[in-house]
């Protein structure tokens, strides 16, 4: 219980140093098995429908269910963040065995749903690794999501032009139960972050 309580508080401060659109928190602790802050019960996947990048109904916590799953939330016109941590994720699929590989995967949730639907989400996530899966719902159903991973998502009330959506930079890593483990700030290099998806594949082994 102890290590659950102090999990939770770290991620409560790690997400207060990621409210803005690339911010970026501490790593893991000299205690902390992981590179990336350790959050283990600090937050559950929501059971929220979306449709996924190929048009499917996708329910986030019973369509991870069996899988350790990374969820990043996002837009497709994002410069800087968003494409680089999708890229660095493809790196960090890429440096998995097989077998790890089987058991990730990487989800991307966009904050932008106005402008991001199925057919832009599978052709922009495509040219990172084809085996991501993009996600997309109405404003209200994306802001609670967002809300009950401790994530940020701002946007403009005048949205007519080219405009930006401010989120938080962190992506957060859930196992097979939807329970969160593991907190990744925006920079983490790839190698670390395949480290702590085999640290964690390697607990429940």
């Amino acid at each position: 219980m102890r290590r659950k309580m102090c999990a939770a508080a770290g991620a409560a401060a790690a997400v207060a140093l990621l409210a803005g659109c690339g911010g970026q928190a501490a790593t893991g602790d000299g205690d902390s098995p992981y590179n990336g802050s350790e959050i283990e019960g600090a937050f559950t996947l929501p059971s929220t429908e979306f449709t996924d990048n190929k048009g499917e109904p996708y329910e986030l916590k019973a369509d991870s269910a069996g899988t350790y799953t990374a969820v990043f939330i996002g837009f497709t016109n994002c410069p800087d963040i968003c494409p680089t941590t999708m890229a660095d994720m493809s790196q960090a699929a890429g440096m998995l065995d097989a077998a790890e590989r089987d058991q990730f995967r990487t989800v991307f949730i966009t904050a932008d749903p106005e402008r991001d639907d199925p057919e832009l989400l599978d052709m922009w996530l495509g040219s990172f690794d084809p085996s991501f899966v993009g996600l997309t719902t109405d404003l209200e159903k994306t802001d609670a999501t967002a809300e009950e991973l401790g994530i940020s998502v701002s946007r403009p009330e005048d949205r007519s032009g080219d405009y930006q959506v401010d989120h938080g930079g962190q992506t957060l890593l859930f196992d097979p139960e939807g329970n969160s483990k593991v907190m990744w700030s925006y920079g983490t290099e790839p190698e670390k972050i395949a480290e702590d998806v085999e640290t964690v594949i390697g607990e429940d082994a």
